[in-house]
């Protein structure tokens, strides 16, 4: 069996990759979220559990699931920790999207990653950066966590790449300052280019 053609669909905090990849399903295409299968992973491997609770300690999990604010905290401010955490679960993830890619027995297949350029991820066929200004991104941000402070979410934002450098590493750059049907317009423009 072939693997798929990967269309990997990325941006920051607030740009819209979401409801982008949510649009893409709507119109019966598979869409891989990597943050969700990275959290149902980090419960439910053994081998990663065990792994994560030696690197980052007992509460880690605490009652019996990931602590992802504990987590946060630890690496936010870290790099070194950060780097250690993300080598731990981005193979795990990884490999659990390539065994996706080959079950689900489609030609094209999309995966939603934050970090598709950080990581700078070899399953990807096809670069998308959604990217927007930083106002409607905070906004969006705000309107999602209210209890999160926009200075948290300004310094959130600063911690990821900027969009001059999505442009420069991806196929397709999709502006998302619209509405929801400009996005969709932009949905199936890329659409057009890939299937």
């Amino acid at each position: 069996m072939l693997s798929p053609k990967v269309i990997c669909i990325t941006g920051g905090m607030g740009s819209g990759k979401s409801t982008f990849c949510a649009m893409l399903e709507a119109k019966g295409y598979l869409v891989y979220n990597s943050d969700n299968r990275a959290k149902i992973l980090m419960n439910s491997d053994v081998k990663l559990v065990d792994a994560i609770t030696n690197l980052m300690g007992k509460p880690a999990y605490e009652g019996g699931s990931l602590n992802r604010s504990y987590i946060a905290d630890r690496i936010f401010n870290n790099q070194i920790l950060k780097h250690k955490f993300e080598s731990l679960v981005h193979p795990v993830v990884r490999a659990d999207f390539e065994r996706w890619a080959m079950l689900c027995g489609k030609e094209v297949v999309f995966k939603e990653s934050a970090l598709v350029l950080e990581a700078k991820d070899k399953t990807c066929d096809f670069v998308v950066s959604i990217v927007a200004d930083e106002d409607i991104r905070i906004n969006r941000v705000k309107k999602r966590n209210p209890e999160l402070k926009i200075d948290h979410i300004k310094e959130r934002l600063a911690n990821q790449h900027n969009d001059d450098y999505r442009k420069k590493h991806s196929h397709l750059v999709v502006v998302n300052n619209g509405s929801l049907s400009d996005l969709e317009v932009k949905v199936d423009y890329l659409l057009s280019k890939v299937i």
